[in-house]
């Protein structure tokens, strides 16, 4: 690096309780300053944090932390950030501590919310990281974080150009691939997920791109049986997500709860 990033071109913003303390809990990403609700409870857990991180903290009216998150829903608490610290491809898969080796690869996904819910699934159930297209897909913005509760300052996530060519370097290193779609002659059931796994996710409006698809190993889908024909992209992630993590738990020989 030759030179410092200014203050300014290095600022951002994060709201909500989780996304904020989750995020001075990891401490990968420089908190500049912590603003909070004038009713906000003096005796939250939150202050020690803060204390700790000698993180500066302004108190503002509610009014003023709506106009800075853009929403009312920031349950009283903004924090000025560096920008979301995106991983690469190769930094995700690398470290050979990973929590697991299944991925999640998401093409074209576009709500906020769905991303938000994914990653933290994603999180949840153990993923070792999450990949977005960089075109014509939602970033992590304040509104995804938000909905991820906190699961974007722990998950790797990483953006790409080319999905397809990410697919292709994912195989190389040994990863089954797996198209999410909902007319797949094969079913989740069969598929064996304890090794090496990425699902391969679609946009909520046109699914997997067929040049993506052609990159996959193998569709699944996820019978359904109510009258609703389909679940929505963030359900089906949860979906695989737990089938994978039961199929780890079996094979690693640990007790399921």
């Amino acid at each position: 690096m030759t030179g410092k990033r200014s203050h300014a071109a290095a600022r951002s913003l994060i709201y909500g309780i989780h996304p904020v303390q989750e995020t001075l809990k990891v401490g990968r990403r420089r908190v500049d300053a912590v603003y909070l609700s004038r009713v906000f409870k003096r005796d939250s857990p939150l202050h020690g944090l803060l204390e700790q991180r000698e993180t500066r903290v302004k108190r503002v009216s509610d009014e003023e932390l709506s106009r800075m998150a853009g929403t009312p829903n920031h349950q009283g608490i903004c924090a000025g950030t560096e920008p979301f610290p995106y991983h690469s491809l190769d930094e995700i898969i690398e470290p050979e501590d990973l929590p697991s080796h299944v991925l999640v690869i998401l093409d074209e996904i576009q709500d906020p919310g769905n991303l938000g819910n994914i990653i933290r699934s994603a999180e949840c159930l153990g993923a070792a990281g999450v990949v977005l297209s960089r075109d014509r897909s939602a970033a992590v913005t304040p509104a995804v974080e938000k909905v991820a509760a906190g699961a974007s300052a722990h998950i790797p996530i990483a953006r790409v150009v080319n999905v397809a060519r990410a697919l292709e370097n994912l195989k190389r290193e040994g990863y089954w691939i797996f198209a999410a779609e909902m007319t797949a002659g094969h079913t989740w059931f069969s598929a064996q997920l304890g090794g090496k796994t990425a699902f391969v996710l679609g946009s909520e409006a046109k699914g997997i791109r067929r040049l993506v698809r052609e990159k996959c190993d193998l569709s699944i889908s996820i019978p359904l049986v109510g009258r609703i024909d389909s679940l929505n992209v963030a359900q089906a992630a949860t979906v695989l997500l737990a089938e994978a993590l039961r199929q780890r738990t079996v094979e690693s020989g640990k007790p399921e709860d």
